[in-house]
């Protein structure tokens, strides 16, 4: 209990000593609190309705920004601050799905395969190996032919395309772990491989899966705000930042606003889950952790 005191005092050390981590763990902070916010008490933020952009067709042409509108508004009269604050929380929740879900499915698989190997491992690596084939976008486009261009669909497609990922990091530290002295201990005590494998394995491949979980948050949201901003998830009035800034995009030459502020929304989102995430990696780097 003592060691595992230390060991977690070390840790907040070496992150809260960079700074950029800090920064970056602030920032996703500030999403997630938008976030919860704008599902349990949005009219805090002036939001009316969380689930639908408020348009205004009186006046539907963007405006700059001004003391009523401190971010402008873009096509057709929406308020920019209020829309992103409201997308924020559709991005950050699709985007937490997509990749917890393909880290569920690829690390039970990357155990399995490592774990087993032989036969089992030689299947299951050459399907991730077909899925790491096929570019996301014509999967997407595949399934939305099939099941509806919706949020849902275009999710279930990106987490098809992620868990592979997942599937090498678990099997890669499966590999090496499973050659230690507990997992023989465990073996000699007849403990079952389900137990070992979810049990004692697990607990140790989940910490670079946690790493790359926050590296690749910015990424998903990038790649669903791309799939909104084309059009190949088409739900209309939904306060999602791809969306948001598709809005704006024929009016990008005389109210550049339209699209900088959605823009930034992302941008500031991937950086900041990629400083957070590099603070994280230096948790197990042992040498980080010795010079300390």
């Amino acid at each position: 209990m003592e060691k595992r005191s230390s060991q977690l005092k070390l840790s907040l050390k070496i992150f809260f000593s960079n700074p950029t981590a800090v920064i970056g763990l602030i920032i996703f902070l500030a999403y997630v609190i938008d976030a919860i916010i704008v599902e349990v008490s949005p009219g805090l933020l002036g939001i009316q309705n969380p689930n639908q952009l408020q348009m205004n067709f009186i006046n539907p042409v963007p405006q700059p920004p001004s003391p009523h509108h401190p971010l402008g508004t873009t096509y057709p009269g929406i308020d920019l601050l209020k829309g992103i604050l409201a997308a924020i929380r559709i991005d950050l929740y699709y985007s937490v799905v997509i990749v917890i879900g393909g880290a569920i499915i690829g690390s039970v698989i990357g155990i399995i395969a490592g774990y087993r190997g032989g036969i089992i491992d030689d299947i299951l690596m050459r399907i991730t190996d077909i899925f790491f084939a096929i570019p996301y976008l014509v999967l997407a486009l595949a399934i939305g032919f099939v099941l509806g261009r919706t949020t849902e669909s275009m999710s279930i497609a990106l987490i098809i395309v992620w868990w592979p990922l997942y599937a090498r990091y678990a099997r890669a530290q499966t590999l090496s772990i499973k050659r230690m002295p507990f997992i023989d201990a465990a073996k000699v005590s007849n403990v079952g491989s389900l137990k070992i494998m979810f049990k004692h394995v697990l607990p140790n491949v989940l910490p670079p899966i946690f790493v790359q979980i926050s590296l690749d948050l910015g990424s998903i949201m990038v790649i669903f705000s791309v799939l909104s901003f084309i059009g190949l998830i088409t739900n209309p009035n939904l306060p999602e930042l791809g969306y948001l800034t598709s809005l704006g995009l024929q009016y990008i030459q005389t109210a550049p606003w339209t699209v900088i502020f959605p823009g930034l929304a992302i941008t500031i989102f991937a950086l900041a889950v990629n400083l957070m995430g590099d603070g994280l990696r230096d948790l197990l780097d042992p040498r980080r952790r010795s010079s300390i």
